[in-house]
């Protein structure tokens, strides 16, 4: 890609000066490939410095120093790929189960009645609140959880009233779903 564009030929009778917006994007990017030609140019140097030592007067220390660089080097790379090896064989024979990223968090269902209110108050603020049905003793209500406290909950109700309703007397909360 070139690094300056040309400036097109204008059909206008007075020709403006137009300012061309200044193209701002990557310029520099690496790949595996790339490494790799790094690294064989490094060793291909490192080769003309032992091969020109007869045409040069280069210390002997530099060449020795240098092959010593690339042994550790070599070295270095094998103990990476066979840690690897290794790494990758562990896993086909290991026969523990993997735990998961996240932890799984209960189905409504399988909450019980303060885990239910937990999980309604802390439900996500973008996402339509749930209608439930908050049962108590002597009735049994619908409406959304608008509130929490130790005591008592508040329920807003179809008619957007709010209720309160003591925790004592709250015997289960159901979900109702979305209504068509």
């Amino acid at each position: 890609m070139t690094e300056k564009r040309e400036k097109e030929p204008l059909f206008y009778i007075h020709q403006p000066n137009f300012q061309i917006p200044e193209n701002r994007m990557q310029t520099i990017y690496s790949s595996r490939k790339a490494e790799e030609e790094r690294k064989q140019k490094q060793n291909g140097s490192l080769l003309d410095l032992a091969g020109t030592k007869e045409e040069k007067s280069v210390p002997k220390e530099k060449i020795e120093s240098a092959a010593e660089q690339m042994k550790v080097q070599e070295a270095i790379e094998e103990f990476e790929t066979g840690r690897e090896e290794k790494k990758g064989a562990s896993i086909a024979f290991t026969t523990e189960k993997r735990k998961p990223a996240f932890n799984r968090v209960k189905s409504f269902k399988e909450m019980d009645t303060l885990e239910r209110l937990d999980y309604l108050i802390d439900f996500p603020k973008q996402l339509p609140p749930i209608p439930c049905i908050f049962e108590t003793g002597e009735k049994a209500i619908r409406g959304f959880l608008v509130s929490k406290n130790e005591e008592w909950i508040e329920v807003k109700l179809f008619d957007e009233s709010i209720e309160k309703l003591n925790l004592q007397s709250l015997n289960t909360v159901k979900m109702i779903g979305l209504r068509r």
